[in-house]
């Protein structure tokens, strides 16, 4: 299905991971493919193809039933497809995987609001970043929403993790998904030496 964008911007906030193409890898229909170039529209969740040889303009919406897995900007993403019903929140769709071990893994929920204002050129979009963020330990998925449900998965850290947030106040304020892989793989190191 060929992809559209039918939203006239307002500014650079845009409805992408990334507002260009990126080259990247993507396991379709049980197949990979190497070296496509793909854009990730996350506001409508669609995984985006341009065809080889044609212009960026042409896009094509992959059949989210036949991607498994997608890379692009070094982040790679799988599908989730089941319904968590202890976690409404966990719901079917892209998200970004960090496997930090086998039962530790960590997921980014790419998302982005839509927001519109009314010129006098007309109406206007822009859309703004508002990611989940969730925890699969030991095939159990929890929620991330704060400081506290970290702690509470990690009492014996509470201390470090207080410090991370100290020490890492800016980089929170200016790229919460950095700021949270960097946590849950300091979490992870701490808890690797504990375990020596």
């Amino acid at each position: 299905m060929p992809h559209t964008n039918p939203f006239r911007l307002i500014d650079d906030r845009h409805l992408y991971l990334v507002d260009k193409y990126d080259i990247g890898k993507v396991t379709y229909d049980g197949q990979n493919y190497y070296d496509v170039k793909l854009k990730y529209d996350i506001y409508r969740d669609l995984l985006v193809l341009n065809p080889y040889g044609e212009s960026e303009n042409i896009g094509i919406n992959l059949n989210k039933s036949k991607v498994e897995s997608f890379s692009i900007e070094n982040k790679n993403f799988i599908k989730i497809d089941k319904k968590n019903e202890t976690v409404p929140e966990f719901i079917p769709g892209y998200y970004e995987e960090t496997k930090i071990s086998p039962d530790f893994v960590f997921y980014i929920k790419h998302h982005k609001d839509q927001q519109k204002t009314a010129t006098e050129a007309g109406l206007f979009y822009f859309f703004k970043e508002n990611n989940s963020f969730f925890i699969d330990l030991k095939n159990k998925i929890y929620p991330i929403k704060g400081k506290s449900d970290i702690i509470k998965l990690f009492p014996d850290q509470k201390k470090q993790i207080n410090g991370f947030y100290l020490m890492n106040r800016e980089l929170k304020k200016s790229d919460l998904n950095q700021f949270m892989q960097n946590l849950i793989k300091y979490i992870s190191n701490s808890l690797s030496i504990q375990n020596k």
